[in-house]
């Protein structure tokens, strides 16, 4: 019922509204782009901290349903978290248990499938690392990390 008016609502913030209805848990002051799949199956697996942006037609998954369809194991559920202040470009696929951690940021067009740590910067398919453009960046980062 919520599914359609959570993709094409006018406002983010209506988007959001209609992703929490659905059971999504998301926090304030978060951006959610036009056609963004949060887990159609488990939308309460999928977590989205405060600050943080899912640009359009973005996937977020909290579940794997490739071994029970081929009668190779069970469906894996976990979930899915997107950091405070997290960056998901535009048409991205996150698979389920991804951390996309605080202030990370995710380059248009990836497919993450292991977790990006905080202040991360990752691109391509498979989502890789990316180096890192500053000194400033870096400065950050060492310092978070004491």
């Amino acid at each position: 019922m919520f599914l359609l008016p959570a993709w094409f609502a006018p406002t983010s913030s209506l988007r959001v509204a209609f992703h929490r209805a659905r059971g999504a848990v998301i926090g304030d002051n978060v951006e959610i782009g036009y056609l963004v799949i949060l887990d159609n199956l488990y939308p309460e697996k999928v977590i989205i901290e405060k600050g943080a942006t899912v640009a359009a037609r973005s996937t977020i998954l909290a579940h794997d349903e490739a071994l029970s369809y081929t009668f190779a194991g069970p469906e894996r559920v976990a979930v899915t978290r997107v950091c405070e202040g997290a960056f998901i470009g535009v048409h991205c696929v996150v698979l389920p248990g991804i951390r996309i951690g605080r202030s990370a940021i995710v380059a248009a067009g990836s497919v993450v499938t292991s977790d990006v740590p905080d202040r991360g910067r990752v691109a391509g398919v498979p989502a890789r690392p990316l180096p890192f453009s500053t000194e400033k960046h870096r400065a950050d980062v060492n310092a978070d990390s004491r």
